[in-house]
């Protein structure tokens, strides 16, 4: 008796479940739409996880049961690659996007018949420049900071100074990438002073692709740590514009120049380019030196209005390699280890970034 009563009433619960009918996609470019037709209307909830470079977008259907549907969806486009149905629990029927460059997303509910529709937009990934025009590059100019009379930042308790860490620095990576043919500019080769405006000077007068300028960080909080990666634009945090302050200190511009300095920001057409050679080199050096020291704080890539680039006729960006005033990265900074793992972790990233322009 028991077993024929339970037997009903689960018979009756499969009546008043909805059913998954079918899954569509319609695509472009830029713009994706995923329709799950429904045998009735359901209640739902949607959700992301992040997965390395990926984004999980799921839909979870309550009351809902597979209907002759696949279980796996595969597409040919590269930022919606794959929709896995399966069942989350008894309650729960769960579809899983797989996606790339998510923007944003929106999910909805259309009836007649039932549909919860999915609309996903992603970031418009834009060939670069270089490889529409199948240019390579070649020729690397790294500018060490600072020099001569101007000592960068300093730890006077440990003998450090900005200026013999970056030139260090520059040399390692230069030897880097000359074992793989590149050409290497120094910007300085010894302890001197140079200028912000003769720094991207020389690269521009030498041809260089690329410039990237090696700093050390400092704060007045000696907490204060990790890994950042600059390129040129106005400061969008008052963080940034404190580096951009601390590195611009001797470049001798007044507030009148204010004018050309912000068109040649904005008339910048390197922008783009140097953004993504930014956020590649940060993303590559932290992974690599998470390796070693898995406690690396990675800070970001941001844009910030530093002399030192504004001149660049290239993409551009500066790096600042731990903080001078924290007591543990002021050892590893002491550490020829350390800033020999640095160097190889920015020559990975530089690597990585060639690879994305050029298409290989």
């Amino acid at each position: 008796m028991v077993k024929r009563a339970l037997t009903l009433f689960l018979g009756a619960q499969l009546l008043l479940a909805a059913t998954l009918k079918k899954v569509d996609l319609s695509e472009g470019p830029s713009y994706a739409r995923a329709i799950f037709t429904l045998s009735s209307r359901v209640k739902f909830r949607t959700g992301r996880i992040r997965y390395g470079d990926k984004t999980l977008l799921y839909v979870d259907f309550y009351g809902t049961y597979p209907g002759r549907i696949k279980s796996r969806y595969s597409f040919q486009n590269p930022n919606l690659y794959l929709i896995r149905v399966s069942r989350k629990d008894r309650r729960r029927l769960r579809a899983v996007l797989y996606l790339r460059n998510l923007r944003k997303y929106r999910v909805f509910f259309l009836p007649s018949p039932p549909r919860v529709v999915v609309d996903i937009f992603f970031r418009h990934r834009e060939i670069p420049l270089l490889r529409q025009l199948g240019l390579k590059i070649k020729k690397i100019a790294l500018d060490p900071g600072h020099g001569g009379k101007d000592s960068g930042c300093v730890n006077p308790a440990l003998h450090l100074q900005e200026k013999h860490i970056v030139l260090d620095l520059a040399y390692i990576l230069k030897s880097l990438l000359e074992n793989d043919g590149y050409e290497v500019i120094l910007t300085r080769k010894d302890d001197t002073f140079l200028s912000l405006e003769k720094r991207t000077a020389i690269a521009n007068g030498q041809g260089a692709d690329l410039f990237v300028s090696l700093h050390v960080n400092s704060s007045r909080n000696p907490r204060a740590r990790g890994l950042e990666t600059f390129y040129l634009n106005l400061a969008a945090d008052p963080e940034a514009e404190r580096v951009a302050a601390l590195e611009n200190e001797t470049s001798g511009k007044t507030l009148s120049q204010l004018g050309d300095i912000l068109k040649k920001i904005v008339l910048n057409e390197k922008i783009r380019q140097s953004r993504t050679m930014a956020r590649t080199v940060q993303k590559v050096l932290v992974r690599h030196l998470r390796r070693f020291y898995p406690d690396i704080r990675d800070l970001g890539a941001r844009g910030a209005p530093f002399f030192v680039l504004m001149g660049a006729e290239m993409p551009a960006v500066l790096v600042e390699i731990s903080f001078i005033s924290n007591p543990q990265e002021a050892r590893r900074l002491r550490d020829p280890l350390y800033r020999a793992r640095v160097a190889y972790g920015l020559y990975l990233g530089i690597k990585e970034f060639i690879r994305e322009v050029e298409g290989k």
